[in-house]
């Protein structure tokens, strides 16, 4: 673990390396299990981003925790090397589910996790929901809410269970041993939970993610308005506002590549046009801010208006879009459908 955390620092050199000392106002721990770090790696990693960096005083620093890490000694050496935000995944409030997805934590150990960060004084504290399990009901999906909600959160990330083939749920759903829930089912959970959370005070700013007002995860605001950022570490993938990078997947690879040949190995895709315009769309759409359809024109010279209009025309037929001064939005019905409705306007 020492030798990665030296291998990632040894990165933010080079990528620096004839640049400005970049400016950067978010600085986010993820991609696997950052709470594992001890307070000495990720002080070294604190260290190597300043020295690289010019970091925003106002800065957005988050972290993502789990619950089985988080003891109150580890919790203050986060505060203290200046984590101000912590995204932990609960998933669920009942322990059958966390242990149907092999999670290591308890219902109770992540409330006491949650509440230790707390009461070390970091309050912008995000939580992971997750619902539409296998035969799971509205009533199971209003406790798990309820418990989230009763530790007062600023964020919540509510994710509905989706089964990819190459992943434990899909293997398992090929073998006949996972059912998904049904759709219609499946659709009502969606909408409960969308209801439940508005109705206590969060706004859905994207489809999956719900803030307090002041509270919306600015990281990951950026990513959604294609702004770029630089990304550390194996598999990590970047983006420059023209090109996309990803760096090697393998760690012993990325290691070696890093300290013992002192070359940065990674796949480089030189975004298009259509590209830009594409991600732009299917990005924009999810969110709260809609798509302007002018800044489309502006950035990419593609106009959807041109391109498209019998699409959107259909859309708002069907009341699955609306549109406002140029501004596309997805109606409640289009969330159910918005990336079907995104490649349907993709260029």
């Amino acid at each position: 673990m020492e030798t990665m955390v030296d291998a990632m620092c040894r990165e933010m050199e080079m990528r620096i390396k004839g640049r400005n000392r970049p400016n950067i106002s978010t600085v986010y721990f993820g991609g696997g299990t950052p709470s594992i770090l001890s307070e000495t790696m990720l002080g070294k990693l604190f260290e190597a981003i300043h020295r690289h960096y010019e970091v925003n005083p106002e800065a957005e620093i988050t972290l993502e925790a789990n619950p089985d890490d988080m003891s109150d000694s580890l919790i203050s050496a986060w505060k203290q090397l200046g984590i101000n935000r912590l995204s932990i995944g609960l998933q669920s409030s009942h322990n059958d589910r966390l242990t149907w997805m092999n999670r290591i934590h308890s219902a109770d150990e992540g409330r006491h996790a949650v509440r230790r960060a707390q009461d070390a004084g970091i309050e912008n504290i995000s939580l992971d929901l997750m619902y539409n399990f296998p035969g799971s009901n509205l009533q199971e999906l209003e406790e798990d809410i309820d418990s989230l909600l009763s530790l007062a959160p600023k964020h919540i990330s509510a994710y509905g269970l989706t089964i990819e083939p190459q992943t434990v749920f899909g293997k398992r759903f090929k073998k006949g041993e996972l059912q998904p829930l049904p759709e219609e089912q499946a659709v009502q959970q969606f909408q409960f939970v969308r209801k439940k959370l508005e109705g206590a005070g969060f706004e859905a700013y994207e489809i999956s993610n719900f803030g307090q007002p002041g509270f919306y995860a600015v990281h990951n605001t950026n990513y959604w308005f294609q702004k770029p950022y630089d990304a550390i570490g194996p598999g990590a993938h970047g983006f420059d506002g023209v090109r996309r990078t990803e760096n090697l997947p393998n760690n012993s690879l990325y290691i070696k590549s890093i300290l013992e040949k002192g070359e940065l190995y990674q796949k480089v895709e030189i975004l298009s046009d259509e590209d830009r315009a594409n991600e732009h769309i299917l990005t924009r759409l999810r969110t709260k801010w809609g798509l302007d359809l002018d800044e489309l024109n502006d950035m990419s010279g593609f106009s959807l208006v041109q391109l498209k209009e019998k699409e959107m025309n259909v859309f708002e037929k069907e009341g699955l879009i609306y549109r406002q001064n140029h501004v596309v939005f997805l109606t409640e019905g289009g969330k159910l459908l918005a990336d079907r409705i995104a490649m349907d306007l993709m260029i």
